[in-house]
């Protein structure tokens, strides 16, 4: 959901070329087309792609969760507080 919300704030933004980064490689999989989806979160990738489409050019990067602390940091208090914001 985080790559699917991701992608739409870019989109929103008429971003024309973005690199998205997760540190799931799995997610990067889906996205990327390297894995088939055919389970419950098929809809979601199907999503990613759309949007990755309107957009133009996305670059899928997959990073290390060491390296992707401060958006965990960031998403944690957004969960935990019920609010969400723009940087």
């Amino acid at each position: 959901m985080s790559m699917r919300d991701g992608l739409a704030f870019a989109n929103s933004l008429s971003f024309n070329r973005i690199e998205a980064e997760s540190d799931s490689l799995e997610v990067i999989n889906f996205c990327t087309g390297h894995t088939r989806w055919w389970d419950e979160a098929a809809a979601l990738f199907a999503e990613c792609v759309d949007i990755g489409t309107m957009i133009g050019k996305v670059t899928f990067k997959h990073c290390l969760r060491s390296c992707n602390q401060v958006a965990h940091v960031l998403a944690n208090h957004s969960y935990c507080n019920k609010s969400s914001f723009s940087w």
